[in-house]
């Protein structure tokens, strides 16, 4: 029996895309239609690269982003930018970072699904920005900082299971007792799988799974679709 919902931050509790392209409009000058769905998912699959070598010493933050930024819009095909531009879109990535939202339907959720569970977070990053965000998203009105586990805090990250072992602990449950709500199948669906955890793909991004070794529990492709997946786990919660 799910005693605890745990969830992904990035793309999951709010639309990671929006700030990405609208710090990278002014430096590209895309057509408006373009999509640049490639060059987002390839740069979000560097943060623990990146986040790695910033933490070895290999790379300065300056490197990481003009690194980070030229491989994403390579992968599409798009020209490289040069270091001003890459620290233009940075920092405006990350005053549009301040500014998100939860996606609809999820405060709803949150309100209820708080009075029958414990909830809490797992998140790769660093502490610092990683809770702007959830305090940005007022997460702090559903779970205490004691529920909140970063990379950074824990020496570990996504996709490395004991990081998910680290949660039940603070949480006092069994593995089988958890569910993880994530964007990403390899970082959140496999790796919530191998830790023994239910785990619940929100594939808005419409997503292939690249092997059918971890098979979801439950996949939903738009926020009101893990509304009704999140208060449909109330209904079955106050039935038991």
């Amino acid at each position: 029996m799910i005693k605890a919902v745990v969830f992904d931050v990035d793309d999951t509790l709010y639309d990671q895309k929006a700030p990405f392209e609208a710090a990278l409009a002014p430096i590209l000058n895309l057509p408006q239609a373009f999509d640049l769905n490639l060059t987002f998912q390839t740069y979000r699959q560097q943060s623990a690269e990146a986040y790695a070598r910033i933490a070895n010493g290999r790379w300065s933050h300056q490197e990481m982003a003009v690194k980070r930024l030229n491989t994403a819009l390579l992968a599409q095909h798009l020209p490289a930018v040069d270091t001003a531009a890459a620290l233009d879109f940075q920092r405006a990535y990350t005053t549009g970072l301040r500014q998100i939202k939860l996606f609809p339907g999820l405060e709803t959720a949150l309100d209820q699904l708080s009075k029958q569970y414990q909830l809490g977070i797992i998140t790769n990053g660093r502490t610092d920005a990683q809770l702007a965000k959830v305090m940005q998203l007022q997460m702090h009105r559903w779970m205490t900082r004691e529920a909140i586990i970063t990379s950074e805090d824990a020496g570990l990250a996504k996709p490395d299971p004991q990081i998910f072992t680290l949660m039940n602990r603070k949480l006092d449950l069994r593995a089988s007792e958890v569910a993880y709500v994530g964007d990403n199948y390899s970082m959140d669906v496999k790796a919530a799988k191998q830790a023994g955890w239910h785990a619940f793909w929100f594939n808005h991004r419409n997503l292939e799974i690249p092997d059918h070794q971890w098979i979801p529990d439950q996949t939903v492709t738009d926020s009101f679709e893990l509304q009704d997946l999140l208060l449909a786990l109330t209904t079955a919660c106050s039935e038991a």
